[in-house]
């Protein structure tokens, strides 16, 4: 958002921002805050001081993302907790917004503080002054532009010998006067002017015939007044771009307060009832959009990964099934060399025969290995050739294999994609989390398919063993119904046991209790000892503890039994 831009925002939000009071600071994403009010009309600021597009407007919107509290957001707190806004600047010339606050803290020296926001693309910052305008503390460091440090008077960022906004408005300037001028000068020259304004300002000077100073006063004019439209311009229609989650084309929008002549051929633009709508709008939704792509970035990538590794393997299946069809087509030739009518027992070079399946047949040069006779490089052919057979089925069924799993690797991918809101993502991202995006070969696939915990049947009831501490997670929490029998050996590591209850059975029978009980035991750090208790409970009752290491579990109720360790796979 260029500056002309910024002053319309502070102009039409200032009605409303008179005597706010600040209820609460909230940190939004490791580098914005909002500022809560007490106030109707706007009940909160949010401030992003991202280097790409630094932004402040009224909103109160936040992405379920947890964002760890930084030191910033204590001293925010401390001073403005409570603190009533009493003024509201806005330079012409300079991207500086300052809020003048009269807080609660008892000392005279910071009876009144201002914070300052420098919404200044790749150097953005908001900075913390007392009442005599002195540097208190800074979200980011001073940048050498200033000409300050810490603790010293506070100075907006140098701009050169640019011609200042004021001036334009007040003073009849000559350079502004001559003919010429193009869009770079204006933005070299001209302090608070950026590309999109600069170039406007030129199209309507060329329209108009006016000086170039009376068009920047007029447009000045036009942004500061009253605004009752507002628009967003986009190289194509922004419904298009939000529905194809275009995120480049939507970070080139325009934000204008006035309509853009020089943008009406080239560009798509939607009309807003206020320009505060606008921004909050445009700002809310490309935030909203980028943090969901971020969350989906790591997936995506291990799903880019998984593909690349398919396709590398398609390529080498597809050179081994060229390999099998060249060794085929050798049978053929070994025939042609068996009716050739030379000496079975001669060595050859080369022997010319005619390849009969041919329209019209033709004289095919076979060259041999001379170190053996034509019967042993015909069995060596005839070898090849059944080899080959063989080994062209095995690769036209991995082959197939590697086909189905690209699709569905690119399927997965479309659905990623596709999500463009984060209701949807958060319903999903645990389960899609948990799915094999790896790009393992087929076989590394079957065996992590293949269930790792060992199984034994007990008078018709099927008991699970898990064989380590995430196994046991995964028996417990994926593999076991809430209505199945669930032990562990009581104050010892070990393996978690699992009974199915298909039937949903009240009690285990005495027999399965203690043989899938002493499976516990026997399965636990506490194997050699000569009597164990085992907890047992229903799987309903388990749960992890948050932050919980692999294999750890809560139970809520249980039962105990003593019973000796027994390993029942032995009898």
């Amino acid at each position: 958002m260029e500056n002309l831009a910024l002053i319309a925002l502070a102009e039409s939000m200032r009605p409303a921002l008179d005597g706010c009071i600040i209820r609460r600071v909230v940190q939004h994403q490791p580098n914005g805050f909002i500022l809560q009010t007490r106030s109707a009309k706007l009940p909160a600021l949010k401030l992003i001081v991202d280097a790409r597009s630094p932004a402040f407007y009224p909103s109160e919107a936040k992405p379920p993302m947890e964002s760890p509290n930084s030191d910033f957001l204590m001293i925010l707190r401390k001073h403005f907790t409570s603190a009533e806004l009493i003024e509201f600047r806005k330079s012409l010339s300079e991207r500086v917004i300052e809020l003048v606050f009269r807080t609660a803290v008892p000392s005279k020296e910071l009876e009144t503080m201002s914070l300052l926001l420098e919404l200044i693309p790749n150097a953005p910052n908001i900075v913390l002054l007392d009442s005599e305008r002195r540097v208190l503390s800074s979200f980011l460091s001073i940048t050498p532009q200033h000409g300050i440090s810490e603790f010293e008077t506070y100075s907006f960022p140098r701009s050169g010998n640019k011609i200042e906004l004021e001036r334009v408005l007040a003073e009849d300037i000559p350079d502004l006067q001559e003919p010429g001028r193009t869009g770079g000068w204006l933005v070299s020259n001209v302090a608070g002017l950026g590309p999109v304004f600069a170039e406007e300002i030129l199209f309507r000077h060329r329209k108009s015939g006016r000086t170039l100073l009376e068009e920047i006063r007029s447009m000045v004019q036009q942004v500061q007044a009253p605004s009752h439209a507002a628009r967003i311009y986009t190289e194509k229609p922004l419904g298009h771009i939000l529905e194809q989650n275009d995120l480049r084309a939507l970070g080139k929008a325009i934000l204008s307060p006035v309509e853009l002549l020089s943008l009406e051929r080239t560009h798509s633009s939607r009309e807003f009832a206020k320009f505060a709508d606008a921004v909050r709008f445009y700002f809310d939704e490309i935030e909203n959009r980028m943090l969901l792509e971020q969350a989906k970035l790591p997936l995506l990538r291990d799903l880019r990964t998984a593909a690349k590794r398919v396709s590398q393997r398609n390529k080498r299946l597809t050179r081994e099934q060229q390999g099998a069809e060249d060794a085929e087509r050798l049978g053929k030739i070994a025939q042609l060399l068996a009716s050739s009518g030379k000496k079975m027992d001669q060595r050859y070079d080369t022997v010319t025969v005619t390849d009969y399946f041919t329209d019209p047949p033709q004289d095919v040069p076979v060259t041999l290995d001379p170190e053996f006779t034509l019967r042993e490089n015909l069995d060596r052919m005839f070898k090849r050739q059944q080899k080959a057979g063989r080994g062209k089925q095995i690769v036209a069924k991995q082959l197939a294999e590697v086909h189905n799993r690209e699709a569905a690797i690119a399927e997965r991918i479309r659905r990623l994609q596709a999500i463009k809101d984060w209701d949807t993502w958060l319903a999903i991202a645990d389960r899609v989390a948990t799915e094999q995006v790896r790009g393992a070969e087929p076989r590394e696939q079957a065996e992590q398919s293949t269930p790792r915990h060992r199984v034994l049947t007990v008078d018709g009831f099927e008991i699970l063993i898990g064989r380590n501490s995430r196994e046991n997670d995964t028996l417990t929490f994926q593999v076991a119904a809430p209505e199945d029998f669930w032990m562990h050996v009581a104050d010892y590591s070990g393996s978690h046991v699992v009974v199915r209850n298909p039937s949903k059975a009240k009690t285990l029978p005495d027999s399965v209790l203690t043989r899938a009980a002493q499976l516990a035991a026997y399965f636990s750090q506490a194997r050699n000892s000569p009597k164990v208790e085992v907890h047992y409970t229903r799987r309903k009752y388990v749960s992890k503890p948050r932050r919980a290491k692999p294999g750890l579990v809560k139970l809520s109720e249980f039962g105990s039994i003593r019973v000796e360790p027994k390993n029942w796979f032995e009898e």
